[in-house]
């Protein structure tokens, strides 16, 4: 009987490894608002390969929970937008040999801290978590992302193979060498209960909106870099040439677009010098590597005081936008010209808010924390 038993399960086994296809290469994407996608899906966003699926991490009214689908954006959930995997995917059809499939398994949260991802302090966390549209977002993914992403991976692998991680984010506390650690943490964590080889697994993580270009949270990016110089096969995907959006904290669907072949060319770089080279050479002569940044004159200096904020502009500002880290707009002041003005604080959200100020020549933008 014992015989038997072991003779069941090695073909077992066999029909399993039988059944995955090593040309169809999967990729797991987690992260908060920039992986989830914030920007507008535009015409050109909707002509997707048959060769390019998305693994739907929940239900919705395009997609059922763990079948593939075709990678028509929004691949995170059906209420995101366009996001880097978009054109990631898409990047990569473009040199891999025909007979590649590529499929995206995203799990991302709004806002979300990194913790959200750490199976081992994320029940607690995500129990006390009080602001509804978070909430709204966490019941999709049955209140653990974690979780999700990683029954959701299991479910992929069946059909392919892992072939890498993407993650996008660091908004919110990526400030610290905690934040590193966490981060790893979880890479690990994935690697051992999908029981994929580490070493053929590269962690591809992305910068954040640029401060030369007015991102609020360029100040993260030095931590973001710094984690390759500590884990091994860990790589950063810069944000130079990236777009941002109006808020200054998101990118546009350009910058996504942008983003999306950063990620597919630094894959490339780590796992197949010669399709990089390729990817590069395809980029260039189609105009694709590099963007004009728009720079703005216009700079903001502001003081706190109690329930009200003090502002100084540079040059008048028309109106002011106060956007959540989910991307939401909470509120917009109309002022018709100001320089100097203070802005009523104690009807805002209790979080961590951007405020976007608009003049005739652009944008500028800083964070307020109102928790």
């Amino acid at each position: 009987m014992k015989k038997v038993i072991i003779l069941l399960m090695t073909i077992m086994g066999t029909l399993q490894l039988q059944a995955q296809d090593e040309n169809f290469w999967i990729f797991l994407c987690f992260g908060q608002s920039n992986m989830a996608g914030q920007a507008p899906i535009e015409a050109q966003d909707l002509q997707v390969s048959d060769r390019y699926l998305s693994m739907a991490t929940t239900d919705g009214a395009d997609r059922t929970l763990g079948q593939w689908r075709k990678a028509v954006p929004p691949l995170c959930r059906a209420d995101a937008h366009l996001g880097p995997a978009d054109w990631f995917g898409r990047t990569l059809l473009d040199v891999v040999p025909d007979g590649v499939r590529i499929g995206i398994v995203s799990v991302a949260v709004e806002g979300c801290p990194i913790t959200f991802f750490d199976k081992d302090k994320n029940a607690a966390l995500i129990a006390k978590e009080e602001r509804d549209w978070m909430n709204g977002i966490l019941d999709q993914y049955g209140r653990d992302p974690y979780e999700r992403l990683l029954s959701m991976a299991k479910t992929a692998a069946k059909d392919g193979v892992i072939k890498g991680i993407l993650l996008h984010q660091g908004e919110t506390d990526a400030y610290n060498d905690q934040w590193r650690k966490t981060l790893r943490k979880i890479y690990r964590d994935l690697q051992q209960e999908l029981r994929f080889d580490s070493t053929a697994v590269p962690l591809l993580v992305g910068e954040v909106v640029r401060g030369e270009y007015g991102g609020v949270c360029g100040h993260a990016n030095p931590t973001i870099n710094d984690i390759q110089n500590h884990y091994p096969n860990t790589y950063v995907v810069s944000s130079e040439g990236c777009l941002p959006s109006d808020d200054n904290l998101h990118f546009s669907s350009e910058g996504y677009r942008m983003l999306g072949r950063h990620y597919a060319l630094r894959y490339l770089e780590v796992t197949n010098p010669q399709l990089a080279k390729s990817c590069r050479e395809k980029l260039s002569a189609a105009g694709l590597d590099k963007a004009s940044i728009a720079t703005s004159s216009l700079k903001i200096e502001t003081r706190r005081s109690g329930t009200m904020l003090s502002v100084s502009a540079s040059e008048p500002v028309e109106k002011v936008d106060v956007v959540s880290f989910s991307g939401q707009t909470v509120k917009t002041y109309t002022l018709g010209g100001k320089r100097n003005y203070e802005l009523p604080l104690n009807d805002l959200p209790k979080e961590k808010l951007v405020f976007v100020f608009q003049s005739a020549s652009g944008r500028a933008t800083t964070d307020v924390d109102l928790r």
